[in-house]
């Protein structure tokens, strides 16, 4: 095939290897083509691992408190031995009582996933195919989501079953005051429950700051337009309504003047490729007197423009001039390039007056006279950053984005504009409506939902762990209680006893970062390509992290340790 294409014998070895190395993705017939899937498949994978990290808190969290309950309960079940009962129907009873509360935890929050589904669906653009996404969940979802609250309840409500049958009944029964009396084993495996949801709890925190930075960095990303919440974008194909090249421009013409007119506007132009909507035209450019070097990228985006366009934009023109109507009309074979693409081929050179051509190749022309030199800004969106542009002038293509520019609000602009295209074409659709602001968001839409989505995840994983810590706290508050009367009696202060109970807090606190913060650090190299103007060991992130859970465990351990403060020592000791 190489030999027999009609190009190929002008290659250079560099560009025939390009062709060679091409690929041919293949996609299996039963799923089709998605660029949505393709789009988000990365980011929810991401979101996936960081939802069974959440399921592992949640689950580390049910164990504690079945395992917490079960001891709560050791006379009631001691009792119901001593009278007949076998541990087998003590263990039936305690598995049921789990798998009722696990069905209501999993019904209620299919419930609150749909509510929250529809409102993630509300923060994507209305416009285009970004809405071909079911709001409810299928079938399969529902079986799988019955399945994991099922196999949970099994896992974490059988063990501490099996845990509170292992004691003695007579230990139990003696004990006349009914203190939370447990084998020393069940306490470290609540402690230990907590300081893998404290190092998971890390883990996810870490995560979502570094998402959450990433979207700042975009977001302060420059543009290179000016204001762009105050420059509305639509589109227009007059094609699809049957006009011709020639009745296209003059529609064009018509448009822009109509438009200009409205009081309030400052300026309008068009441009045949819309500005950040995924859309590319690029193509293979050569520059008259550079010779290309093996591996060298000579692509450049093209866009087609009116006159006025960089001044709707806010694009400084920093050498030579603008289009005018003369090029348009004479369709002049100029062209205006951007600074990144001067400094690339002409370095500190001047480009005015330089001649590029299209294509690659010995035949290539170089018939077309640079004669302005612009500003960079954005073509596809603040991750791709800016590229190699040339611009040359707008002779008519079916379809064209125009922007405009004014004083009016947006929504007073909107209506001006559609009613100025009513006058002269009532059929003729208008689509993609929008502030240039708001087109720039939509294509940080992953990047949004990501953080959004991680930032919660990391909220919740922390309330999760700071609930755990405080139920272990509470418990070994409750079961050290004499000792801590003992403690009061014998001339110990208040903050003697808060200091007691706070430094349990600080061990099973250092204990789970000590594993999640090596654990963050090496994992987060995994989500760097996810990432943006951010390392992945980002040492500022990984300090906010732990400083925000020391505040939120501390808080957690001064509850219990502040109820453990205000033991009367007589009635802790009233029964010794």
């Amino acid at each position: 095939y190489e030999t027999t294409l009609p190009a190929a014998k002008d290659w250079s070895k560099f560009q025939r290897q390009q062709f060679l190395s091409g690929t041919i993705q293949l996609q299996k017939a039963a799923e089709g083509y998605s660029q949505l899937r393709n789009s988000f498949s990365t980011a929810l994978i991401v979101l996936m691992c960081m939802v069974g990290l959440v399921l592992l808190i949640a689950c580390a969290n049910v164990a504690n408190l079945l395992i917490a309950r079960a001891f709560a309960r050791q006379r009631e079940i001691a009792v119901r031995i001593s009278i007949g009962a076998s541990r087998p129907q003590l263990l039936r009873q305690l598995l049921v009582e789990s798998l009722v509360l696990s069905v209501v935890g999993g019904t209620l929050g299919i419930c609150l996933a749909i509510l929250m589904t529809k409102g993630l669906l509300a923060l994507m653009p209305a416009e285009g195919n970004a809405l071909l996404i079911r709001p409810t969940p299928d079938a399969r979802i529902l079986l799988f989501t019955i399945g994991l609250t099922v196999l949970t309840s099994l896992i974490f409500g059988l063990l501490p079953g099996i845990r509170a049958g292992q004691f003695e009944l007579w230990n139990v029964l003696k004990d006349a005051a009914g203190s939370i009396a447990a084998p020393g084993g069940s306490l470290y495996l609540r402690k230990g429950l907590v300081a893998f949801q404290v190092a998971l709890s890390f883990l996810l925190l870490f995560g979502a700051g570094l998402f959450v930075k990433s979207l700042q960095n975009l977001k302060a990303t420059p543009t290179g337009f000016r204001d762009p919440d105050n420059l509305i974008t639509f589109q227009v194909s007059p094609a699809l309504n049957g006009y011709d090249a020639t009745r296209t421009v003059h529609f064009y013409d018509e448009v822009l003047e109509n438009i200009r007119a409205i009081p309030g506007v400052k300026a309008a132009a068009l441009a045949a490729e819309p500005l950040l909507s995924g859309d590319e035209w690029d193509s293979t450019t050569s520059v008259e007197g550079h010779q290309a070097k093996d591996g060298e990228d000579m692509q450049a985006f093209m866009n087609a423009l009116s006159p006025g366009y960089f001044q709707t934009m806010g694009i400084p023109i920093i050498a030579g001039r603008d289009f005018d109507r003369r090029d348009i009309k004479d369709k002049s074979t100029v062209a205006i390039v951007n600074e990144h693409f001067a400094r690339h081929f002409f370095g500190n050179g001047s480009a005015l007056g330089r001649h590029i051509g299209r294509g690659a190749g010995p035949g290539t022309k170089f018939n077309i006279e640079i004669v302005g030199v612009v500003g960079d800004s954005l073509f596809e969106g603040p991750r791709e950053g800016v590229h190699r542009q040339v611009f040359i002038p707008n002779w008519g293509n079916n379809s064209a984005a125009f922007y405009v520019r004014g004083a009016l609000a947006s929504n007073l602009l909107y209506t001006a504009v559609k009613q100025q295209l009513k006058k002269l074409d009532a059929t003729m659709p208008i689509y993609e409506m929008k502030t240039l602001g708001k087109q720039l968001d939509e294509t940080l839409l992953t990047e949004r939902l990501v953080a959004l989505l991680s930032a919660g995840f990391g909220l919740l994983a922390t309330l999760l762990g700071a609930i755990g810590l405080y139920g272990v706290m509470a418990f070994v508050v409750a079961r050290r209680t004499k000792e801590v009367g003992l403690r009061m009696a014998l001339g110990a202060n208040r903050g003697s006893v808060i200091w007691l109970v706070m430094q349990e807090v600080l061990v099973l606190l250092l204990i789970g970062l000590a594993v999640g913060v090596p654990a963050a650090l090496g994992l987060a190299r995994f989500i760097a390509a996810q990432l943006y103007g951010i390392k992945p060991a980002d040492p500022w992130t990984a300090a906010i992290s732990l400083l925000a859970l020391i505040v939120v465990a501390t808080a957690a351990g001064l509850v219990p340790a502040g109820r453990a403060s205000r033991i009367d020592p007589i009635l802790a000791l009233r029964y010794e």
